[in-house]
C-alpha cells in the first residue's frame, strides 16, 4: 500500500537519487526523493479513497510544506520534483488500470504549491519535517479574497499514526505559512478520460475524440452561457469549449484552468457546479457542490459531493440561478 516502502514506489524514487546514494542519506532528511515519495504516497491514498465504482478519481491540488530553512535549500529543485511527481502519478494510475473504466478527476490538471512556516495545524514543523496537505480541488491559500472562515475538505498524514485522514480544516490554518509565487506549478492532464478494463474496448479521451462526434466544433463552442452577475451589474459570454466544465469562483489559483468558467462573486462557490456533455445520451448535464442554491429553469438542484457528482439533464437552452445571485443564460448549440 501507500505507506509501505520499496516495490515500484522504491524503484521511482531512483529518478531524482541514485540507489547507491540513499544508503548514506538519514532517513529523517529531506532530501529531494523524500518529497518525491511523500507526493506519491499522498496522490496513490487518494485514489483508494476518492474513487467511486468505475469512475477512478484522485486528489489534483497538493501544498507542500516545509521549513523555511528546507524551503530555501530545496527549492531549486521543486520544479524537477513537481515534474518526476506527474510521471509517477502517470504510473499509479497505469497501475490501477484495471479496477476502473473511466478515470474521472474534478479539476483540469494537477496543481502543486509549496510553502514555508515554523507551524501548522497547531504542530511544529521540523527541519525534517515534509508535510504533503491533498485535496480533490480547490486549495487556494494566500489568496486575501477568500473567507478565513471558510472550511476544505483535506487529506493529511498523521503524525501519530502514519495514516491518511480526511478532515475539514479552516482556510485560517494556513495564515501562518508563506506560500510564494515561484514555488507554484500546474500541469494540464494530458491522458485518456478512459482506461483499459478487461473484456472492454478502450474509449478515447476528450482531446482524440473525432468532430463528429461532439455537438459542433470545438472552436465554435459546444455550448454558449451569457452570464450576468448582478452585485457587479456585469454581463459577459462563455464559450464551452471543453466536454466538461467547472464553474468557480474567480481566484487566483483557478485562472490557471482551461475548463474554468469563473465569475467574479462572492456568492459563488468553489467550485459551485459542473457542466458536461453526455456521450452517451448526446446531451448536457450539471451537478452542483454548492451549499447554497443552484436552480435550472426555476428547479432546486440538490447538492452532491465532487468526488461523486449527482447529475442532472440539462435542457438545451436554460437558465441557471447560482445563490439567486449569479444568472447563467446556457444555449447549446448543438
Amino acid at each position: 500500500m501507500a505507506n509501505q516502502p520499496g516495490g515500484w514506489l522504491g524503484k521511482l524514487s531512483n529518478l531524482i537519487i541514485p540507489s547507491n546514494q540513499t544508503e548514506t542519506i538519514p532517513v529523517s532528511t529531506v532530501t529531494n526523493k523524500r518529497i518525491l515519495d511523500e507526493l506519491v504516497a499522498s496522490f496513490e491514498d487518494s485514489i483508494q479513497r476518492e474513487s467511486v465504482g468505475t469512475s477512478m478519481l484522485f486528489n489534483a491540488h497538493f501544498l507542500i510544506i516545509l521549513h523555511p530553512d528546507t524551503y530555501e535549500d530545496r527549492q531549486n529543485a521543486f520544479p524537477v520534483v513537481v515534474n518526476e511527481a506527474v510521471q509517477a502519478f502517470k504510473a499509479v494510475i497505469e497501475s490501477h488500470k484495471s479496477e476502473y473504466g473511466r478515470v474521472s478527476p474534478v479539476a483540469s490538471g494537477w496543481f502543486f504549491k509549496f510553502g514555508a512556516g515554523h507551524e501548522f495545524g497547531g504542530e511544529t514543523i521540523a527541519q525534517t519535517d515534509v508535510k504533503v496537505i491533498g485535496a480533490l480541488t480547490g486549495i487556494l491559500p494566500g489568496n486575501s479574497q477568500a473567507n478565513a472562515s471558510e472550511k476544505m475538505n483535506i487529506t493529511r498524514r498523521v503524525k501519530q499514526t502514519n495514516r491518511y485522514e480526511k478532515v475539514d480544516v479552516d482556510l485560517s490554518t494556513f495564515q501562518h505559512i508563506d506560500f510564494r509565487e515561484p514555488g507554484a506549478f500546474v500541469v494540464k492532464f494530458n491522458f485518456d478520460s478512459r482506461v483499459n478494463t478487461a473484456g472492454q474496448t478502450p474509449i478515447s479521451g476528450a482531446t482524440r475524440v473525432a468532430p463528429s462526434a461532439l455537438p459542433r466544433s470545438l472552436n465554435a463552442g459546444l455550448a454558449q452561457i451569457n452570464y450576468y452577475i448582478a452585485e457587479l451589474n456585469k454581463e459577459d459570454t462563455y464559450l464551452m469549449r471543453d466536454r466538461e466544465i467547472i464553474v468557480a469562483r474567480k481566484e487566483t489559483d483557478n485562472q490557471h484552468f482551461p475548463n474554468y468558467l469563473l465569475l467574479e462573486s462572492a456568492y459563488v462557490s468553489n467550485p459551485h457546479a459542473r457542466i458536461r456533455y453526455n456521450d452517451a445520451s448526446h446531451s448536457f448535464q450539471i451537478a452542483s457542490f454548492s451549499r447554497n442554491e443552484t436552480r435550472v429553469n426555476e428547479q432546486l438542484i440538490p447538492r452532491s459531493e465532487p468526488a461523486s457528482p449527482q447529475w442532472f439533464d440539462l435542457p438545451e437552452k436554460a437558465q441557471i440561478l447560482l445563490n439567486s445571485m449569479v444568472t447563467l443564460n446556457f444555449q447549446s448549440n448543438s
